[in-house]
């Protein structure tokens, strides 16, 4: 339920705890491909999203969604996988991120993927703006993701 009070979330990630929480709040979000960026002279790869809230979700609608900042620092090299120069007009849906051996790994749907190598773990989550409401609650079919 949107209530106009709510605070908007700001989460801090630094160890794979912290990495979890803050992956279960951006799981499903959309991201335009040209709002992808790295900027290698600050070392940070910044992306911009729209964040379904699954902290305020309850079991009927309306959700709400809200505009988001997703920041990854100390990062080092980006490879992409299903996400090229040519993607600037597409909208990916982010499904997890995951950290193993100084690599942070944003999953997508249609098999697109980034690579992060990162020194360490330091990832900010802030979210931009007033949300609004929404009907669709995202949803996952478990026997489409066993194939």
């Amino acid at each position: 339920m949107i209530t106009a009070d709510a605070a908007p979330l700001r989460l801090r990630a630094f160890d794979l705890e912290d990495l979890g929480v803050v992956s279960s709040m951006v799981q499903d979000a959309l991201v335009p491909g040209r709002d992808m960026k790295y900027l290698s002279e600050e070392r940070s790869f910044m992306l911009a999203l729209n964040r379904f809230q699954w902290e305020s979700a309850g079991d009927t609608p309306p959700y709400s969604r809200s505009h988001a900042g997703l920041r990854f620092d100390h990062v080092t090299h980006v490879s992409r996988r299903g996400i090229g120069p040519d993607s600037a007009d597409k909208i990916f849906a982010l499904l997890a991120i995951a950290y193993h051996d100084y690599a942070v790994m944003l999953t997508f749907s249609g098999n697109a993927a980034i690579r992060l190598t990162v020194e360490k773990l330091a990832i900010g989550l802030t979210d931009l703006g007033t949300p609004w409401p929404t009907q669709w609650k995202p949803g996952h079919d478990p026997d489409a993701m066993a194939d």
